[in-house]
């Protein structure tokens, strides 16, 4: 619980704290033994305590001047629209925590640990409705604590092997720890234990009565997760790096080196094992003694829960599988694909789809509306709801030929070596002779290709284009590129600078590379069952370009022309015409990429891009309830593990992969089947569908595979009829 976590947290602080204090207490006081003159001191009694009050209260003092200081400046960086200041907040907030360090522990004696830690609460307390962007303030602390705990625990580790291998300062190769040193540390670990226990049940009366309060049950987790970590690990790393600094240069003789230097690598093997056997014991223990103690919500009711959390990502999912079948791109989405690779959508039912086609029509202004097509869906969907007149044999797993399999990798291959000749066929990515004026269009092209960038951004916020990765990469270098040669008066021209950054990456040369880290990849891969081939995958970067350079230009034209024109596009100057001119002869260059490949290839991708799209969306759906606290980082961990399986599978290439694809036949006769009330439900949402069941029958007997493709190119632009397999291209309706 909340108040669990506040507990151990504070009285994890104070231990931190207090044992700094007499950390530099005692090493002062063991230091001065070594006998060097100006090094450590005679600590008495009196002086002692002396020492703990300057050291505590000093550094309390301190820290508190700084955090009112940063109080203060903070208060006057209010301007929370400008990124400048959010940023020197941040910056303003570690420069604070290592100048206390240093006027705390340098310049005045005193503790500079509890003076940060003062610091850091008084701005907590005082400071944190001040800060204008919180989020990046905790994001960058996070971050910061993780990359310094990384780098003292690898150290750590590397030290406390190297302790319990051999005596690195003998000329022995015997071990500073032995054998009865395991057995002093596991009874250590005992009594450290109950002391813990003793001292939390020992305040338990005072603890229970002040503050937010605790109980039993909470005092007993308290007692057993005091994990030993960070903050004894430091110390006793700083003091045996003291003694050998201090001992090495001939200051006290050898035995007297050896023997200290066994002190102190004793005292970092038993820390250290401390901290190894609290993670290993206690750590592992916690999950089971919170169930125990009815600390945490039972198994079986929050499995209920987050089995409704994954139900609420399915509508959410089917939602945006609604969108994507309005937009003409994905028209022909094959849903036996998107059962393969989106298996959460694999039993949705005629109701659940129609419903979400309601919400998205409610929720979409008017003029934005359009009507999904559902004819590659519907068929699937009737068959699991009403008994039709259609045998399972229409539903058929579809089986590659060997021989055809050998035509896709050969058509495959010869696409990456066209990529790379029709670069080198090309001396220049900008036309020299097409020089213009610069003063009259630069502005609108950088603005433009500025939009760009920014769709593109847009774009991986959705889920469309992955963060990661050479596409990426490649798209938004194609914009430097392109920004270039408009601040110098060439038209825009970003597909050519996308083909030539693409060139590099299927350059023969760079193949051989690739093909390499594939075979690697797939070895060491976490789902081994991924065949990797090369070839496709860049076949997928190909397509995957297109499309999303497409969807980018597509969306930039509209943001471009709602800015600079009130109401009708004849409000447009003539050289915001010609930039419009120039991304859609961009386009169109796109599309006749995409027309040059094999349409198998090209519609097989896209399914599989919608499919990528889906779960990308999903995934962040799920991560949103994280951050809102609806489900658990492990609970959330476990389904985006799912999610990125999913994701994989639609890099293999899809010959290796069998769909139960329905033939096309199958579709018109359920589509013929469907009840009159399904008719009226579809109008509209079957595109092929005019007037009910004789529609569906005339155009099932009179459509042809070229109709069909002219269909296909008026929707996508994706394909030549020349280019359609034939077993592919049955009329649907």
């Amino acid at each position: 619980s909340l108040y669990v976590q506040m507990h151990i947290s504070g009285e994890s602080l104070m231990n931190d704290g207090s044992a700094i204090v007499f950390y530099n207490i005692f090493s002062a006081r063991f230091l001065f033994e070594l006998g060097i003159n100006g090094v450590g001191e005679d600590i008495g009694w009196g002086k002692g305590f002396a020492m703990f009050f300057r050291l505590a209260f000093g550094a309390v003092a301190i820290g508190l001047a700084f955090g009112i200081g940063v109080v203060f400046v903070l208060y006057h960086l209010n301007r929370s629209l400008s990124g400048e200041d959010n940023v020197v907040q941040v910056v303003l907030t570690i420069s604070a925590a290592y100048l206390a360090f240093f006027t705390s522990e340098i310049l005045s004696g005193c503790s500079g640990v509890i003076a940060v830690l003062t610091c850091g609460v008084t701005i907590k307390s005082f400071g944190e409705t001040l800060i204008n962007d919180l989020k990046l303030a905790v994001n960058f602390w996070e971050i910061t604590e993780h990359l310094l705990n990384s780098l003292l625990f690898a150290l750590a580790g590397v030290v406390w092997g190297d302790i319990l291998s051999n005596n690195r300062y003998t000329d022995t190769f015997e071990s500073a720890f032995e054998g009865k040193d395991w057995g002093y540390m596991i009874v250590l670990y005992l009594f450290l234990m109950i002391i813990r226990f003793a001292l939390i049940f020992g305040f338990y009366p005072v603890t229970k009565r002040i503050g937010i309060g605790t109980n039993v049950r909470e005092s007993l987790f308290s007692s057993w997760a005091g994990l030993r970590g960070a903050v004894g690990i430091a110390l006793a790393l700083s003091i045996n790096s003291d003694v050998v600094h201090l001992t090495s240069s001939g200051a006290v003789d050898e035995s007297t080196r050896a023997k200290y230097l066994d002190y102190t690598e004793k005292l970092f093997g038993f820390v250290g094992g401390i901290a190894f056997l609290t993670l290993v014991i206690n750590a592992t223990l916690s999950g089971p003694i919170l169930k125990r103690l009815g600390l945490v919500t039972p198994s079986d009711t929050r499995e209920k829960i987050v089995k409704n959390y994954r139900d609420h990502v399915v509508a959410y999912t089917l939602g945006q599988y609604v969108r994507l079948l309005s937009e003409e791109r994905f028209h022909l989405l094959d849903f036996s694909v998107i059962k393969k690779h989106v298996p959460f959508l694999s039993n949705i039912t005629y109701e659940q789809l129609m419903n979400e086609v309601h919400k998205y029509k409610k929720n979409t202004p008017v003029h934005e509306f359009v009507e999904p097509n559902l004819e590659n869906i519907i068929p699937y969907l009737y068959e699991f709801d009403q008994p039709v007149a259609v045998k399972n044999k229409n539903v058929e797993v579809e089986n590659i030929s060997p021989e055809r399999r050998r035509v896709l990798k050969d058509v495959r291959r010869q696409s990456v070596v066209n990529i790379h000749k029709d670069r080198k066929e090309k001396a220049v990515v900008f036309n020299l002779s097409e020089h213009s004026d610069v003063n009259v269009v630069y502005e609108e092209r950088i603005v433009f290709i500025n939009i760009l960038r920014s769709t593109y951004h847009k774009l991986i916020e959705h889920g469309e284009i992955v963060s990661r990765g050479f596409m990426p990469y490649s798209l938004f270098k194609s914009l430097d590129v392109a920004s270039d040669a408009a601040s110098r008066g060439f038209s825009l021209n970003d597909w050519d600078a996308l083909m030539a950054v693409t060139k590099g990456w299927v350059h023969p040369a760079a193949r051989k590379v690739q093909n390499i880290l594939y075979n690697i990849m797939r070895m060491m891969s976490r789902h081994p069952g991924v065949n990797y081939d090369s070839d496709y995958l860049v076949m997928i970067v190909q397509i995957t370009q297109a499309l999303a350079f497409v969807k980018t230009h597509e969306d930039a034209q509209k943001f471009f022309m709602e800015e600079f024109s009130s109401s009708e596009e004849e409000n447009l100057t003539t050289a915001e015409r010609k930039v419009l001119e120039e991304s859609a002869a961009q386009i169109e260059k796109a599309k006749d990429m995409l027309k040059s490949l094999d349409f198998d290839d090209v519609l097989m991708i896209k399914s599989r891009y919608a499919c990528q799209i889906l779960l990308n969306r999903s995934a962040r759906y799920f991560e949103k309830l994280n951050k809102r606290g609806l489900v658990s980082d492990k609970e959330a961990g476990e389904f985006l593990d799912e999610v990125e399986n999913y994701i994989n599978s639609t890099l293999e290439p899809h010959e290796n992969t069998q769909y139960s694809r329905m033939s096309s036949g199958a579709k018109v006769n359920r589509l013929r089947s469907l009840p009159e009330y399904m008719l009226t439900d579809l109008e509209g949402k079957i595109f092929h569908t005019r007037s009910g069941n004789e529609t569906l029958q005339g155009e099932s007997e009179g459509a042809s595979e070229g109709q069909f493709a002219e269909s296909y190119l008026s929707s996508s632009g994706d394909h030549p009829a020349s280019h359609v397999d034939s077993s592919l291209l049955e009329p649907l309706l």
